[in-house]
């Protein structure tokens, strides 16, 4: 057994957790159950929920939807992405509770893409997502574990930025397809839709193309441009929203394009753009 890997503490762990676990008494679990957000139900009733995630997949049809495991190889987000392993729910068992689905989302789209490079992997799904961050005193539209809808799509790059392009385009597409699901569905509204498009000091060409399609097959958004200033993302990322009906613009979208599975498949050429939207914030805050 390798010496520090966690297998080799995985026993003296399950122990410690054990014996914990044996001088609880019910009062005990009852008392963090009323306390602990980790373990709080939800914000949004169930069936309102399951609603949802039907809207949301629904208005994805040319994206294939993954039911993703609860939990992900320890590392999935802070080795594949530059995030702290501190806001993920760690495992004893080299798992982790997943942060983030398109993390999980780039692993399968670079299995997919070992077996068939040329491919392009187009991948939905609807995650119940665990961070571990802090909350901002008085939100009450957040909370520790959230429904979020991610999209993602990897392949080879293609000349002027084609394929990033596209992406954008086709995902910013899918979330307002889904805006209007809802606003015909719920007693929601979602006035005055925005996309905000930030890249870095090497991205002037890729923000003038991707504007000049927005433009085209999205005439109703209003398109704003910003500096980009988070190495998070690979010098590009597009929030997406609405005003509410006090008037507040509320940007439940965020799409970036990653590095992750140019990492994962050891091969530059590779393009991964990804996308999540907090679908319990369109009834609570909408």
């Amino acid at each position: 057994m390798k010496q520090g890997s966690p297998s080799a503490t995985r026993g003296a762990l399950l122990e410690l957790l054990r014996e914990q676990a044996g001088r609880r008494r019910p009062v005990d679990v009852l008392a963090q159950y009323l306390e602990d957000g980790f373990v709080a139900p939800g914000l949004i009733d169930q069936r309102l929920a399951n609603t949802l995630d039907r809207l949301a997949l629904e208005s994805a049809p040319d994206f294939e939807a993954v039911l993703l495991s609860p939990v992900a190889p320890l590392g999935a987000g802070s080795v594949v992405a530059p995030t702290s392993q501190d806001r993920t729910l760690s495992t004893i068992r080299s798992t982790e509770v997943v942060s983030d689905p398109t993390n999980v989302l780039a692993l399968e789209s670079a299995k997919r893409l070992a077996v068939a490079a040329d491919s392009a992997v187009r991948l939905a799904t609807v995650h119940q997502t665990v961070r571990a961050q802090p909350l901002a005193a008085g939100d009450v539209a957040r909370s520790r574990h959230f429904r979020l809808f991610a999209l993602s799509e990897a392949g080879r790059g293609l000349p002027e930025d084609e394929f990033e392009v596209r992406a954008v385009a086709r995902q910013l597409a899918v979330f307002d397809q889904l805006l209007d699901a809802c606003a015909d569905t719920l007693p929601v509204e979602f006035a005055r839709r925005r996309a905000v498009v930030r890249v870095d000091e090497r991205g002037a060409a890729l923000r003038g193309r991707l504007l000049g399609r927005l433009a085209g097959t999205l005439p109703h958004l209003e398109l704003v441009t910003e500096q980009l200033d988070s190495a998070y993302y690979d010098g590009l990322r597009v929030g997406f929203g609405a005003h509410t009906r006090s008037g507040d613009y509320v940007e439940v979208a965020d799409l970036g394009r990653f590095d992750w599975v140019a990492k994962l498949a050891g091969d530059r050429r590779m393009r991964f753009v990804a996308s999540g939207l907090g679908i319990q914030l369109v009834p609570l805050l909408f």
